[in-house]
């Protein structure tokens, strides 16, 4: 038995100049079409987390006050009277008692007797002084330094020779070349201002000696006044000054050693 073949398509008559006939083209496969996906789900929103319940406080439990016995007053005791002497004393009790009477008369003795012996050691070394004229001595030792200062600062523009005369005539010869190495500087002022000065001295005292008092010297304060006149004025001009005069006994006569201003 033989294979059917199906049936051909008659062929058509080609005219003459005709082109041959492109042969059909071949049908292409349609497309396959993806199938679309599925959305996704959107997902669901969380819902809140409900906030926590606060708890409720604690109450304390009122503690039960205990109750109070119920006592009877007790009978009233009259104080009883004891003696001070019979009570024996603590250990440390006797250093905080009070100093007994013998202990205070002990202090006020030595007390007095202290006062007594500055009182009469300041008396005795006076009375040293006046038995071997210290006193005496120096009183004349101040007196001459009172008057000496007032030569010595007292002087005029035009009489400065005989001032420095005078002046060294109350000095020791060692003073006197120290108080002359002065004078050009004053002879060449005083002359120029017309300067004339009077000295005044208001106070003078010999200084305290202590322990080194010697008849032939002593330290001696003076407070001395200056009025100046100068330049043609008419109204002076005072000036207060402070010294220490060193006064030295020499054949009898006090001298000046030294003069300091304060």
């Amino acid at each position: 038995m033989s294979s059917s073949q199906p049936p051909q398509p008659p062929r058509r008559r080609r005219i003459a100049g005709e082109s041959k006939p492109a042969p059909p083209a071949p049908a292409k496969p349609a497309a396959k079409r993806k199938p679309a996906k599925a959305a996704k789900p959107a997902p669901a929103a969380k819902a809140p987390k409900p906030a926590p319940v606060a708890k409720p406080a604690k109450v304390a439990k009122p503690v039960a006050k205990p109750a109070r016995p119920k006592t009877k007053p007790a009978p009233a005791v009259e104080p009883e009277t004891v003696d001070a002497s019979t009570i024996p004393a603590e250990p440390g009790e006797s250093s905080r008692r009070l100093p007994s009477l013998p202990f205070l008369g002990l202090v006020a003795v030595a007390v007095a007797a202290v006062v007594f012996g500055v009182v009469f050691g300041i008396r005795g070394w006076n009375d040293w002084q006046d038995s071997h004229g210290i006193v005496e001595a120096h009183d004349k030792a101040a007196s001459t330094a009172s008057s000496a200062a007032e030569t010595i600062f007292s002087y005029e523009y035009d009489k400065l020779d005989d001032h420095m005369d005078d002046a060294k005539a109350t000095m020791t010869s060692s003073f006197a070349k120290k108080f002359e190495s002065i004078s050009p500087a004053l002879n060449d002022l005083a002359p120029q201002r017309k300067i004339q000065v009077k000295a005044s001295t208001r106070d003078a005292a010999a200084v305290d000696c202590g322990t080194t008092c010697d008849p032939d010297r002593a330290e001696v304060l003076v407070f001395i006044d200056q009025a100046r006149l100068a330049d043609g004025s008419k109204e002076p001009t005072v000036f207060a000054n402070r010294i220490t005069m060193s006064m030295v006994k020499h054949d009898g006569t006090w001298l000046v050693d030294d003069i300091k201003a304060l």
